[in-house]
């Protein structure tokens, strides 16, 4: 009778030790993709990041050539009324001023 339960507890232990190594494997498993899907995220946080950034760089470019677009067009026209009234006529092509016309923003 003793020997049966030796035997036992010999095969119940074992199956525990089987039963607790699966279960680690299983662990071990689900932190490598746990952890896997942690770099992922910050992948993904970095690239939005960047995207962010490049999207601020391209509104201030707008900005930027905006002002400039509008500083042009005010130097044209004062330069265009500073002639006029200094009696020389401008030639314009006509194919230019159709294209980009000049605003009439101070």
């Amino acid at each position: 009778m003793t020997g049966l339960f030796i035997t036992l507890v010999v095969v119940l232990v074992i199956t525990c030790l089987v039963v607790r190594d699966q279960s680690e494997f299983k662990l071990g498993k689900l932190r490598s993709e746990l952890l896997g899907l942690r770099s992922e995220e910050k992948r993904l946080e970095e690239a939005r990041t960047e995207i962010e950034q490049l999207v601020r760089w391209v509104g201030e470019a707008l900005n930027r050539a905006d002002t400039r677009q509008r500083t042009a067009e005010r130097d044209g026209r004062e330069l265009t009324g500073i002639l006029d009234r200094m009696g020389i006529e401008l030639e314009t092509d006509a194919a230019a001023v159709e294209a980009a016309p000049v605003s009439k923003d101070s």
